[in-house]
């Protein structure tokens, strides 16, 4: 049996020679082609976990179907329900299995490393599973009568009434956490680069009242304190419940092998923070405009915590970094960070694909027309005027909390999701140096799959935390 977690063979395969089909507009249109098939089997999946196995109606009505549904496609839903529920079972016993073992909540000695491997191997099987269920629901991706998003969205008077003292003072929205949650870890699994465990604390957010985790990633043999990322993924990210990850590959463990700790965060309403009836990150969409800052508010508040707790284990450099909808938190860190306690500011920020004018992203960009997500804003009373209003807590601010020289950004020049000019217009305001920012000529997809197939954007990120880090330790050779 292994004792050592495997890197998967699809990463493998991004990264040999013939992974530059996966960098082409070819693969970019068919990859946004296809977005609502996914959602709509993602959403099939969200509501069979909420419903009993074989109950077409409950099924139909949790899905927010619309219209009648044939009866041979009733037969083959309640088919697919009954193998759902049964991978189900499968999960949740493997999880059992593995909270056992890894926070120790059913044997008093930790279990062999070989054990540990085979429960993670298991319980990310067992978990894909359901999280992506195409080989039980994969005959919706192009039904119609499935939403890809369960729109539950909150009109104008509502946001503006409930949420008024959020809206009157944004800097409280994104204020550093008063009181530092415990933070705990679970048991350490070894993976490609070294050591790989979890760690979780109470969420400080007024939106979320649940468990943060984030998944930490460490050198085989560390001495002294690490220099530290933490980094975000983009929106609907499923994390360590998939067997490929592939922030694990292109981040976690590229840069644990090379000396540095990785702490890749789960957003909230995300991976084991999914909540019942939705799958990962459908409320972001499901509940905007709220959603998005609700989502954002609490997760910089949970990366300040995070910042803390790499600077009390001894990380001399922390650094926060993100991709898409984790760059858009990461700059939200870089703009809010200002009057943060000095243990809870990084010291560097990377933006992979984020801007400002959100309110416009969320009107216009392609992924909320491919999801519908455009026409249901307006359908709930939005429009360009009332929707610029939210601005203040969409947006960071004018000027960054951190000297614009820390700041780093990876942009696509052809992104139809985050525009590459509101990209440019952000970092401009905010003086970023020129020669802090890489265009790529590529779409939204293309600036992951340049990420993951080479290394530009990890060494950027390596050579800044060295140059920090450098910078502290010069006045002791002085």
């Amino acid at each position: 049996m292994t004792q050592r977690l495997t890197t998967p063979a699809i990463h493998r395969l991004f990264t040999s020679p013939l992974g530059a089909l996966f960098d082409t507009a070819a693969f970019e249109r068919v990859k946004t082609q296809g977005l609502p098939g996914e959602f709509r089997i993602a959403r099939a999946g969200a509501a069979a976990g909420v419903v009993p196995g074989g109950e077409v109606d409950e099924f139909l009505a949790e899905l927010g179907a619309a219209g009648s549904v044939p009866d041979a496609m009733r037969q083959r839903i309640r088919t697919a329900l009954d193998l759902y529920a049964h991978a189900q079972d499968e999960r949740r016993e493997a999880q059992r299995r593995w909270n056992d073992a890894f926070w120790r909540e059913g044997e008093a000695a930790p279990p062999p490393r070989a054990d540990l491997v085979a429960l993670e191997t298991e319980r990310r099987a067992a978990s894909e599973r359901c999280v992506k269920p195409t080989a039980m629901f994969g005959f919706l991706a192009d039904e119609e009568f499935v939403p890809p998003v369960k729109f539950r969205l909150p009109g104008p008077e509502e946001v503006f009434s409930r949420w008024k003292d959020v809206l009157a003072d944004p800097e409280a929205l994104y204020a550093a956490p008063e009181t530092m949650p415990d933070v705990e870890a679970s048991q350490r699994v070894p993976g490609p680069s070294g050591p790989e465990y979890i760690v979780r604390f109470r969420s400080p957010s007024r939106f979320t009242g649940d468990t943060a985790y984030a998944r930490i990633y460490e050198p085989e043999k560390a001495s002294g304190g690490l220099p530290t990322l933490i980094y975000g993924g983009g929106f609907g990210m499923m994390y360590d419940q998939l067997t490929y990850w592939p922030e694990e590959e292109y981040m976690g463990r590229y840069l644990a092998a090379r000396g540095y700790r990785v702490i890749l965060i789960e957003s909230p309403w995300h991976g084991r923070r999914t909540l019942p009836g939705y799958y990962s990150g459908e409320p972001y969409l499901a509940n905007a405009p709220a959603g998005l800052f609700q989502l954002y508010s609490a997760q910089v508040q949970e990366t300040a915590v995070l910042i803390q707790w790499a600077r009390s284990i001894g990380a001399p450099v922390v650094g926060v970094g993100g991709m898409s909808l984790g760059g858009t938190v990461a700059q939200q860190v870089a703009g809010r960070c200002g009057s943060w306690p000095d243990s809870m500011k990084p010291d560097m920020v990377f933006l992979g694909a984020s801007s400002s004018h959100l309110d416009q992203v969320v009107l216009h960009d392609e992924l909320s027309h491919a999801l519908g997500l455009d026409r249901a804003i307006r359908a709930a009373g939005w429009t360009e005027e009332n929707l610029a209003d939210l601005t203040p807590v969409l947006d960071p601010p004018q000027r960054p909390g951190i000297p614009p020289e820390k700041i780093f950004a990876f942009l696509g020049l052809q992104d139809t999701y985050i525009p590459y000019r509101r990209s440019r217009e952000m970092l401009r305001d905010w003086d970023v140096p020129e020669e802090n920012i890489v265009s790529w000529d590529t779409g939204h997809f293309g600036i992951l799959v340049r990420i993951i197939r080479t290394s530009e954007f990890q060494e950027r990120i390596m050579q800044a935390m060295r140059g920090i880090e450098r910078g502290q330790q010069e006045p002791e050779r002085r």
